[in-house]
Formats: C-alpha cells, structure tokens, sequence
C-alpha cells in the first residue's frame, strides 16, 4: 500500500487484516480523487486556453493544490486527543441532576459537536474543491456536447459581429467555458455526473471519518497510546533534571517535584488529584472548586 495517509506503519502492523484492508480502500479513493483532479484541471487549462502547455500548467499547478488540501483534510482525522474524552468529563463532578436532564446536556452536547468549527471548515473546502474539480471533469465526460456548445456560441458572436473582421479574428481564437458550464447545468444528465463527481471527491473524507468514529478500528487508538508514552517519557526526563537542579543548587530542599502537581496524569492534566465538587452555573461554587484542587 502506497503511504499517501502518513501512517504510522509500526502501529499500522499491528491492527487487523479487516482494518488494513479499510485503510487501503480509503488511500486508493485519495488516489483516484488525485486523479480526477489531473485530468480535470488538465482538461480546463485546455478549456480556457486552448493550448497543451496551459492543459500542463494548470494540472501541476491546481491538482497539486487540491491535493494538499484533501491530504491536510484527511490527515487531520488520523489522530486524537491524548486526552480522551472520558478522562476529560471525569475531572468535574457537576451536581446531581435528574435523569431527563442528563439526557437533554447529552444530546444538545452531540449536536454541538456536529457543527464544530474544524468540521465545518473541512466541509467547506473539500466541498469547494469537489466544485472546481467535478465541472471540468462532467464536462470533459461529455466532450461532443461541450465542443457543439462552443462551436454554436463561436457562431453566433461572429454574426453578430460580421462588420468587424478584427473582431471576428479574436472570437475565433477564445474560448468560452463558463459559457459552456452554464448551458450545460440545463442537461440532467451533466447534473448527474455533477453529483456522482462531487460524491467521489467526498468517498475518502466519509471512510476515513468511519475509521475513526467507530470503535472497532484500534490504529487511532493504539496511536494515541504510543503518543501518550513519547510525551511521558520527555516528562519524567524533564521532571528529573528540574529535580537534579533543584537539589543541586538548594540543598536543603525537601520538595519532590512530582507531588506539586495538582494533576494524577500529568503531564495530560486532566483529572485532578482531590477532584473538588462544583455547582454548575454558580460562581460561589466555582471559587469553592477552585480551592478545593490546590
């Protein structure tokens, strides 16, 4: 498998036959979605210029941009916060509330996290690159129709203009795609290949998203845990030589370092050592919190 996702391939050996192949399937559909975008920026450099050195240009130039910005897209989602969010919840022990209670916070804090802000802006720029990709490469999938559409229009500005040759000389040498888009947006069919385009550009975004909303799926997690271990380890170093130091210079002192941590997974902070109760809400409570984790 060609590594275009930047796996992890140590860890990556270690999950399942099942999950490599789910990863595979997905790094194909980032290829095949490079591929489009060679062949439809290709095909409108040739559009708007007529020429093979434009076609070139624009397919370097554009697919390499489009390329980054699903790869950046994807990338993102193959790794978690080393902080679970179960570690996180468990840090505050919010005051008892009834069960129809819980249950609205749960499903209003579901719902806040479908409109993230980073899930919003992938959608939106996967979407506005799917866009730009999907028009040249529907219209290059009905050539015939895009080169009659260009052919009639062509016509019709020379009638039209049949008193100047200058003129008549420059429409013979332009081409018109944002003309050819908008007439054929009124065929089903090219709204069609629109659509299924459009779709494909998205397949990779969607299986990585289910690789790592699902549970069964161990390599973001076995990832998280071989971080969670790199970062312990710069720590414990980190903690030592401020120790040694500390110990070197003040003799006298008595202080360990690691029992100042208010925190019983640092260097993660996020549970608390003698965890303090909270009233959500009330700002007398939350000073009382705060006292109680010094």
């Amino acid at each position: 498998m060609i590594n275009v996702l930047g796996l992890d391939i140590p860890i990556f050996s270690q999950v399942s036959v099942l999950e490599k192949s789910a990863y595979r399937v997905a790094s194909t559909a980032f290829l095949v979605v490079v591929g489009m975008s060679l062949i439809a920026n290709g095909f409108l450099g040739m559009m708007l210029y007529g020429s093979w050195i434009s076609a070139l240009v624009f397919m370097l130039f554009f697919s390499f941009i489009q390329f980054s910005i699903l790869r950046i897209a994807l990338i993102t989602l193959l790794s978690k916060p080393l902080a679970s969010a179960t570690d996180v919840t468990s840090t505050v022990n919010a005051a008892p509330s009834a069960p129809a209670k819980k249950v609205l916070l749960n499903s209003l804090k579901k719902t806040a996290e479908l409109f993230e802000l980073s899930k919003m802006f992938r959608i939106l720029f996967v979407g506005l690159m799917a866009i730009t990709i999907s028009f040249p490469f529907a219209s290059l999938l009905m050539f015939p129709k895009v080169a009659e559409i260009e052919k009639n229009h062509r016509i019709e500005l020379i009638q039209s203009n049949v008193e100047s040759t200058l003129i008549q000389a420059e429409i013979q040498n332009t081409h018109f795609p944002f003309h050819v888009f908008k007439q054929l947006l009124s065929e089903s069919s090219f709204n069609a290949l629109l659509v299924f385009s459009i779709f494909i550009v998205f397949v990779p975004l969607i299986l990585i998203t289910r690789l790592r909303n699902n549970s069964k799926y161990e390599y973001l997690e076995k990832l998280r845990q071989e971080m969670l271990k790199l970062v312990a380890i710069d720590y414990n170093e980190t903690m030592e030589q401020c120790q040694f130091q500390l110990d070197k210079n003040f003799p006298l002192n008595q202080i360990d370092l690691n029992n100042q941590s208010v925190y019983a997974d640092a260097p993660i902070n996020s549970i608390f050592k003698n965890p303090g109760k909270r009233t959500i809400g009330n700002k007398t409570g939350f000073n009382q919190f705060i006292q109680s984790v010094k």
